[in-house]
């Protein structure tokens, strides 16, 4: 830890010099510039003290970032250069001042560009890049402190193609986040030689004096060391291939535009003999004006597919997503569907945290979300993987996600739904099938050997009328009783079938005869409110069961779990086909309510009719209402 932290203090203080030697380098460069003015000739020195402040700030920013880079060092080396150059100049060396500045930017500048990845692969082509620069810039240096212009403008077009030539190597050996920091120096050259080229063919036109086309030359040098800068500070910041993507289609609108006007004046020249008068300018410019978007249109679509590849096509997509819907394709081939017609690696449907169907290969840190909302139901969400080397989806892309969402919510949701019929379904034929268990049981263990047996005594008596009239009454007698244990088991079975209460008082006083005998948990009397309107309407058998069996299991459930004295029972119709019955009480509950035989017998019995069950347990009570449908099942 003593040796980690003696480096850091070392790497810190080396910083803080190297920062200060550049500050000091910009404060004598401007004071240069204010105490002895360039001459004519020498305007130059706006151009290097420009720059150089400008290459100081992004080596502040590289090496703040990254301290140890090489592009950092050389970027502290052509900013040291290009301050000190106005010094020289001041000094009386104009030589090598000249030197010093046409060094930082042939040399410095373009080896700090070719490392702006950081662990650059060990590819000999590089390392030969490296020496044509060094070399072409070094004959450039040298051609303009020898006064020989053609020489130095020679020497900078071989020393800018060398550059090019290890951006182009760099770009063939490098992927991933690599090729993006590259594609940023592509960019920043891009747009330096651009605006370079685009400057000196306006420049005759311009009424510019010089130290204004010094100061121009100054603002289109920088792209180049700001994209350097980008690219090892923030590359991931923006897509640059986006970037490059507007700039160009930019570029190309702005050349055709020119090119159109210019092709329709020659030829108008050409044939009337004359330049176009005063209106046909005008008339060029809407004509040009009309066909503008359209044919920006595709040149987007141009450089997308150059860039990112095949663009998603939204009709292709509904089309045949469309076919796997009506199909009735399960949700996995909906997926692959959408997975081909995005070229995409993968996607995915997720409810709850899980994913449910998946397409494809998933990489969860390189991922785009999309909620899937059915009438404002959050129904699950769209993972889509994005494609290798992208930080978001197309546009293209991202226009399709977008227009399928919705069918995909509403199959989803459907799916959903029939699931949960099916879950339905399945426990109503198991109750179903447990209830008639329970009959088949009673009717067998209980009622079926008591009919046999009275049969059998009714037999004996028979027997008996003849020779023993007196034991014939006798047994006649006991098959009276059985017939009445009999009759008291069918009883039972009936009752247990649907509550006897029910049929002889009506829902409101049985449940009000069922609930009297119950007690809280410390054995004092419950008290239950009941509140209903005066008059129920007559109610589906099933709804009636229901609604008892909620009432009773919930005010049992407060008996047993709160510690209050009090309850609230109350049936209403909120909706002519709907009855809503709520229990409340107001006391805290001594422990939490968990699903147990209970509360699974109230939700089976209110999901057997179609509705809904809610438990709400709160720390000042609890309330369970149950919505049966009466229209359902009227």
């Amino acid at each position: 830890m003593t040796g980690r932290h003696t480096a850091t203090l070392l790497v810190g203080t080396s910083l803080a010099a190297l920062w200060t030697g550049l500050a000091l380098l910009v404060a004598a460069a401007l004071a240069s510039l204010w105490f002895a003015p360039p001459s004519a000739s020498d305007q130059w020195a706006i151009w290097a003290v420009m720059v150089g402040v400008f290459l100081t700030g992004s080596c502040a920013a590289v090496t703040a970032r990254r301290p140890g880079s090489a592009a950092g060092r050389f970027l502290a080396v052509a900013a040291a250069a290009l301050l000190a150059a106005p010094l020289v100049l001041a000094a009386g060396a104009p030589a090598l001042a000249s030197a010093l500045a046409v060094l930082a930017a042939t040399v410095a500048v373009p080896l700090a560009a070719l490392r702006v990845v950081v662990q650059r692969p060990p590819f000999p082509m590089l390392r030969w890049a490296d020496a044509a620069v060094v070399v072409t810039g070094t004959g450039c240096a040298v051609a303009a402190v020898a006064g020989v212009e053609t020489a130095q403008v020679g020497a900078a077009i071989a020393a800018g193609t060398a550059m090019c030539a290890g951006t182009w190597v760099l770009f063939e050996v490098t992927a991933g986040d690599d090729r993006r920091r590259v594609l940023w120096l592509v960019l920043g050259a891009a747009g330096t030689t651009l605006g370079g080229m685009l400057f000196f063919a306006a420049q005759n036109s311009l009424p510019m004096g010089p130290v204004a086309t010094v100061v121009a030359t100054g603002v289109l040098s920088l792209p180049l060391p700001l994209a350097v800068t980008v690219a090892i500070v923030a590359p991931l910041r923006a897509d640059v291939r986006v970037v490059i993507r507007g700039a160009a289609v930019l570029i190309v609108m702005l050349v055709l535009s020119a090119a159109v006007y210019e092709g329709i004046a020659a030829g108008w020249e050409m044939v009337v003999g004359a330049r176009p008068g005063k209106g046909v300018p005008a008339l060029l410019a809407a004509a040009i004006a009309s066909g503008y978007h359209p044919v920006r249109l595709r040149v987007e679509a141009s450089m997308d597919e150059m860039l990112f590849g095949r663009s998603a096509n939204p009709v292709e997509a509904l089309t045949r997503l469309g076919t796997d819907l009506t199909a009735g394709a399960p949700p996995p081939l909906w997926l692959h569907t959408l997975r081909v017609t995005l070229g995409v690696p993968g996607v995915a449907l997720r409810q709850d945290g899980a994913d449910i169907a998946t397409a494809g290969a998933m990489d969860d840190g390189h991922t785009t979300l999309t909620p899937l909302r059915a009438g404002g139901e959050h129904v699950g969400d769209l993972v889509v993987c994005l494609p290798p080397g992208h930080l978001r989806l197309p546009r293209a892309a991202t226009s399709v996600v977008e227009l399928v969402a919705a069918p995909l919510a509403q199959a989803l949701h459907a799916a959903r739904l029939s699931e949960q019929l099916r879950v339905s379904r399945g426990r109503v034929v198991s109750a179903l099938e447990e209830e008639r268990r329970r009959m088949r049981r009673d009717l067998h263990d209980g009622l079926g050997p008591a009919l046999t047996g009275i049969a059998y005594t009714a037999d004996a008596a028979v027997n008996l009328i003849a020779n023993d009239p007196e034991r014939a009454a006798q047994t006649l007698r006991g098959l009276r009783a059985d017939i009445g244990d009999a009759i008291t088991e069918i009883r039972r079975i009936v009752y247990g079938l649907r509550p006897r209460a029910l049929d002889e008082l009506g829902l409101v006083d049985a449940v009000r005869q069922r609930i009297a005998p119950l007690r809280a948990a410390d054995g004092r009397a419950l008290a239950v409110t009941i509140e209903s309107p005066d008059r129920l309407p007559p109610l589906p058998a099933a709804v009636e069961v229901a609604a008892y069996r909620v009432a009773v299991e919930a005010v049992t459930n407060i008996a047993r779990h709160s510690d209050g004295t009090t309850a609230a029972l109350t049936l209403e119709l909120p909706d002519p086909a709907l009855l809503r019955v709520t229990v409340a009480d107001s006391g805290r509950c001594a422990e939490p309510w968990t699903p147990g035989v209970g509360i699974q017998s109230m939700s089976e019995r209110v999901e057997e009719i179609g509705g809904t069950l809610t438990i709400r347990t709160t720390p000042q009570g609890a309330t369970v209402t149950a919505d049966l449908p009466l229209a359902i099942l009227a």
